[in-house]
């Protein structure tokens, strides 16, 4: 059984201009699945709509063979879907701490919970008392995905984590989606900086316009320059770098 499924998805903002159109995928229990593609191809849009938060009017999602298609978005946490958003991802006036105990007090979480993600991010235990708008992009982007771990999901989808970052704490907070994965929380990754993606992910499926074009392994899909240029807007030669 796949830990989330998607199955001819249609959805979008408004119910005759979909902006994903019939896409299907499947992740299996402790895979990491990029998702990638170009500007508008409907990426956020995708997992927006499998999180609650974008209407679906066809298809189907299932999370680990129960279906969840336009579940209210609120009752995801408990069904054991988290979702990271690209922006407005913490609360900027809170410090690290409070962003966590008010996510663990919101779900019941055992406050253990929440020391095993100080364990898991050292960086935020140290300033634990430091407002979030006070935190480096990658940092926040750490306390963005520690509190969406507080509801202990099996599955974590994340939009655009990269976004802003520069090349050093991309890879910090990558590596920490390869720790997270570790613990076997399944991920679904959805971002432009194709090369960081594709290097810790396990598969990958390109949408374009809105439905899935081309899936396959991660390393052949970075090693294939047609895929590149194609799907990617990049010629051969360029296959492994950032979009």
């Amino acid at each position: 059984m796949s830990a989330l499924a998607v199955e001819g998805l249609i959805a979008g903002y408004e119910p005759d201009l979909p902006i994903v159109r019939e896409a299907s995928l499947a992740v299996a229990p402790g895979e990491i699945l990029a998702v990638l593609g170009p500007n508008g191809a409907g990426k956020s849009t995708l997992i927006k709509a499998i999180a609650g938060l974008v209407r679906v009017y066809g298809g189907r999602v299932l999370l680990e063979g129960e279906e969840i298609t336009n579940a209210p978005a609120h009752t995801m946490v408990r069904r054991g879907l988290a979702f990271v958003p690209q922006t407005e991802n913490v609360f900027a006036n809170l410090s690290i701490a409070e962003n966590l105990d008010l996510a663990a007090a919101i779900v019941k979480a055992p406050r253990a919970r929440v020391g095993a993600l100080y364990d898991l991010f050292p960086d935020l235990a140290r300033q634990r008392r430091l407002a979030a708008g006070r935190l480096s992009g990658g940092q926040r982007q750490m306390l963005a995905v520690a509190r969406a771990l507080v509801v202990a999901p099996r599955v974590l989808m994340l939009d655009e984590p990269s976004a802003g970052l520069s090349p050093k704490l991309v890879g910090q907070v990558f590596e920490k989606l390869l720790e997270i994965r570790a613990s076997g929380v399944t991920i679904v990754l959805v971002e432009q900086n194709v090369k960081a993606a594709l290097a810790i992910a396990d598969r990958g499926v390109i949408l374009v316009e809105g439905k899935e074009r081309v899936m396959g392994e991660a390393q052949s899909l970075m090693d294939d320059p047609a895929v590149a240029e194609l799907y990617l807007g990049r010629s051969g030669r360029h296959a492994g770098e950032g979009a």
